[in-house]
């Protein structure tokens, strides 16, 4: 079944999009989004893999964690193919 609705029934989805060019470092922007609220993101992605992770006041913090996996991730699979990180990354986690 695919997504319906903007919001997840459960957990967090991180959405995040980079500039096509630039980088490294690169400044990926986007949201976290739960059942009931979307907070802004920016995650910075360095050409080592290191990434800092910016939440919206009130955010959870756990949501910091979860971006910064998910974007490293991203990077570790491009760097094993010797290749940029992807421009945009929408994932999908079960916990937040």
């Amino acid at each position: 079944m695919g997504i319906v609705g903007d919001h997840p029934e459960t957990g967090v989805r991180i959405e995040v999009e980079r500039a096509l060019e630039g980088g490294p470092p690169w400044c990926y922007r986007g949201e976290a989004v739960t059942p009931n609220a979307r907070f802004p993101i920016t995650a910075t992605l360095s050409a080592s893999g290191e990434v800092s992770v910016d939440l919206a006041p009130g955010a959870p913090p756990v949501l910091a964690d979860r971006a910064r996996l998910v974007v490293r991730t991203a990077w570790k699979h491009a760097h094993e193919d010797a290749v940029a990180p992807p421009r945009r990354i929408v994932r999908w986690r079960p916990e937040v």
